[in-house]
């Protein structure tokens, strides 16, 4: 997010691969992965057409990958009778998704798409020898295949029969440090697999995602969520081809909610889409100067894509849901497992909303008796008087049916992977006896500033003012609250104009709360799950000392703010020195990306370290504007007296000295600081844009592609549980505001509040039949029910939710 590490696509494989094996379970055994996953009756598997010879051909070692493609798309691709109904599969190993950006941008080998979607991935030019030849849309895809050309290029190891599977490493069968040469090949494998399912669960609204790994004639299932990934015991597909079959089969059979769609999420009115665009435009002018009609354009396709604009209902504890319309999130992902927070600007639609605009925080936060909700915490802040803090409008965890039993139930969204791990003799623990596997929730949160971060500052004045207001924020907390921040970075400071015109400088707000943790007397931390902050940030003693665990402290959270105002002035405010930029970067790497692995830990802050002991890095900036050049100085020796430092001035590294510090010089700077003095010096370095960290990269996020139907309707046919979830019909499919996609929703009784349907309340655990804890649409939107798939119905069809043609994407507006 904010390193200068390369941001190629092998360097960010071998980056996730790097996360994965602690968060990774198997071997599950093949029957028991698609009972549990993928249910279906006795009946229905009987009826899967001849599987018989489908993959001859293939071969245990092979010279080159690409000799699978053929044999097994054939093998696949069967249409009468078809192998997985309603869905075909393509070779898209040459024809990557630059959606994104062509810096990183992935390729799986083979892709399953919705057959209706076809014409929208077709390239422009195929070679006659290759019919099944498609484009990456990783935004349509419904699965991937990733193929190596032997099963020596396997990086999962099931463990010999007998072995001691507490004692054995799943994932490459042995430490990574034992990898030896084979460790970049087997890490930018892993990884592979890894970046597609995090790009998957990004791009659109997903709650999980299957995928297949295949290493020349053997084959393995995994299915990845928030939690981590559950992956099969190998099996040879070639000569048994019936479980690879069986899979695509039952997979073709499921629901939308079953093949891990969010059925919380529809897509918007050309009404709704019009209202969204107006809104979103008038908020960017009463934030930010836009004389310059180009800059109103820029800011405003950031976060808005015509087409491309979904209502999510957002729970509300202790009232009915609500909707909001979204587009393009401001924040993605990196990583298929953990909070996996998406941010927008969203607008909510009631005419009667206080706010019309709003800060929607999509994330899956931490369950456990001691884990607190942001919302919460915020609301205690609030209650305590903590200032430069945002307003909770609403939250709530969100609603999925639990298809475990007999029958689907609803409750809240969570994670499977923890109850396979305590409840099974089938995984490996070695990796995850040492991090702990968290089980979370699916949650909403509802803020009342859509701001800008931190990045996108006009200049020096507004990035020491509204620092400095988050800085009261954060020590306001620790002494009204008693409470720690934890997670003090750029992108936690938002940029808001509280008034009706456009201000300089705008108040800092200090956001993403869900990292604090509560201290007792003591001042010792009742920290149950320690936070994953941004690397960049963190206090020099907590990364050099690791390995020992250091409590947190405010000290270290005034280190992090300081490491901020450093950072944002070397990126985004003029330079005299350093000129160079190999200087530049070394600064930026040594200051802030520096790392090295001891005994399976990352350790650092060496280049911090130095910095502190002798100014080594700070002392050879020189700024243009000699405020900010003050302001770091000063409180660098604040942080880490020098020799020559007089003893009036040591000891002074606390938060009552820097605040009187910060406001005396804001007071002494009064009119003197530049006020647009903001610049992009990425841009202006040259070799650097291969580098740049994501938060400057000027592409706007693709907007989240909306699943399908979100509602429930009686269906007499359905067996005993009678609770259906709609599917799209064909009319949906490619543009989720043509007329076509408009019907009357069946009428539905609501429950008047969303807590009715706490996973934890009676109501839960009972059969739902004819209710849906969404909000009634409106009459604007129309829809037609879809039967359920079954033995004499049509085929399912995914929720995906796309305009019929690509757009080229805009710059993002930095400064």
């Amino acid at each position: 997010m904010y390193g200068f590490d390369p941001k190629d696509a092998e360097s960010r494989y071998k980056r996730l691969a790097a996360d994965t094996p602690n968060v990774t379970m198997g071997p599950m055994p093949v029957v028991t992965f698609m009972d549990a996953f993928l249910p279906m009756s006795e009946s229905l598997v009987k009826r899967m057409p001849s599987c018989e010879h489908a993959f001859d051909g293939i071969r245990a070692q092979n010279k080159h990958e690409s000799d699978i493609y053929p044999v097994l798309l054939k093998g696949l691709n069967v249409s009468e009778p078809s192998r997985c109904p309603g869905y075909a599969f393509r070779d898209t190993s040459t024809r990557a998704d630059e959606l994104e950006g062509k810096l990183g941008s992935i390729k799986p080998d083979i892709i399953c798409y919705a057959e209706r979607y076809l014409p929208e991935v077709r390239p422009h030019k195929v070679k006659r020898t290759n019919e099944w030849a498609a484009m990456t849309r990783i935004a349509y895809a419904e699965m991937f295949i990733e193929i190596k050309k032997d099963q020596s290029d396997d990086h999962y190891v099931d463990p010999p029969a007998g072995a001691d599977r507490d004692a054995h490493y799943f994932v490459w069968g042995r430490n990574a440090r034992a990898l030896g040469a084979e460790a970049d090949k087997l890490k930018q494998y892993l990884g592979q697999n890894v970046a597609y399912a995090t790009d998957m669960c990004a791009r659109q609204h997903r709650r999980f995602c299957f995928s297949v790994t295949v290493s020349g004639c053997s084959a393995r299932l995994i299915r990845w969520d928030r939690s981590g990934a559950i992956v099969t015991e190998a099996f040879d597909y070639v000569a048994n081809p019936e479980l690879l079959c069986e899979f695509f089969w039952r997979f073709a059979h499921l629901s939308d909610e079953q093949r891990g769609y969010d059925m919380t999420v529809q897509p918007a009115t050309l009404t709704e889409e019009a209202l969204f665009r107006d809104a979103i435009k008038e908020h960017i002018q009463s934030q930010i100067d836009c004389s310059d009609p180009a800059v109103l354009r820029e800011v405003l396709d950031t976060h808005y894509m015509p087409g491309y604009v979904t209502v999510v209902s957002t729970p509300s504890t202790g009232s009915a849901a609500s909707r909001l319309l979204v587009s393009r999130p401001i924040v993605t992902p990196l990583f298929f497992a953990g909070r996996c927070t998406r941010v927008y600007w969203a607008v909510d639609p009631d005419p009667a909303a206080e706010k019309k605009v709003v800060l929607l925080k999509d994330t899956w936060r931490l369950q456990g008796r001691d884990a607190e909700t942001e919302g919460a915490v915020l609301r205690d802040l609030q209650a305590r008087g903590v200032p430069n803090i945002p307003h909770v409008l609403y939250d709530g965890d969100v609603l999925a049916f639990n298809y475990s039993g007999r029958t689907p139930k609803l409750a809240k969204d969570r994670t499977i992977c923890y109850s396979y791990l305590r409840k099974n003799d089938w995984p490996c623990r070695k990796p995850l006896l040492r991090v702990k596997l968290v089980k979370r929730i699916h949650y909403r949160l509802v803020l009342d500033i859509a701001g800008f971060q931190l990045m996108s500052l006009y200049g020096t004045h507004e990035l020491l003012h509204s620092t400095y207001d988050a800085f009261r924020a954060l020590v306001s907390a620790f002494q009204l609250g008693r409470r720690l921040h934890r997670d003090i970075h750029p992108g936690n400071i938002i940029l808001y104009n509280t008034s009706n015109t456009p201000t300089n400088p705008r108040t800092g707000f200090l956001v993403d709360w869900d990292h604090s943790c509560a201290i007792d007397g003591r001042q010792q931390l009742e920290d149950i799950f320690r936070p994953s902050v941004q690397w960049q940030f963190v206090a020099m003693d907590l990364l050099h000392e690791a390995r020992l665990k250091p409590p947190h402290d405010i000290v270290h959270d005034m280190e992090s703010m300081l490491y901020v105002v450093l950072y944002c002035g070397l990126v985004r405010l003029p330079l005299t020195q350093p000129s160079d930029p190999r200087t530049f970067r070394n600064i930026m790497h040594n200051l802030f990306d520096i790392s090295c692995e001891y005994e399976d830990r990352f350790t650092g802050g060496s280049g911090k370290r130095a910095n502190s002991a002798a100014k080594m890095y700070t002392s050879s900036i020189i700024w243009k504007s000699p405020g900010i050049g003050e302001w770091i100085n000063t409180v660098c020796t604040m942080h880490m007296p020098g020799e020559d430092t007089p003893l009036s001035e040591r000891g002074r590294w606390t938060f009552t000295h820097l605040d009187s510090f910060w406001r005396t010089f804001l007071e002494r700077y009064a009119g003197k600081l530049p006020k647009e003095d903001g610049m992009d010096n990425i841009a202006e370095f040259e070799g650097l844009a291969g580098l740049a960290p994501g938060s400057l990269m000027k592409i706007p996020k693709h907007p989240t592609v909306a699943s399908c139907e979100d509602l429930l309707q009686n269906n007499p046919g359905a067996g005993p549980s009678s609770a259906v979830l709609l599917r799209p019909s064909a009319s949906h499919a490619t543009n989720p505001s043509s007329p076509a996609s408009r019907a009357t929703a069946p009428p539905t009784s609501l429950p008047s509040t969303y807590s009715d349907m706490d996973g934890y309340s009676k109501s839960s655990e009972e059969t739902i039949d004819n209710r849906s804890p969404f909000p009634r649409l409106g009459s604007t939107r129309e829809r037609s029910p879809t039967p359920t798939p079954g033995p004499s119905s049509e085929m399912p069809q995914p929720g995906l939710r796309r305009s019929t043609r690509e757009r080229k994407r805009p710059r993002r507006y930095i400064s």
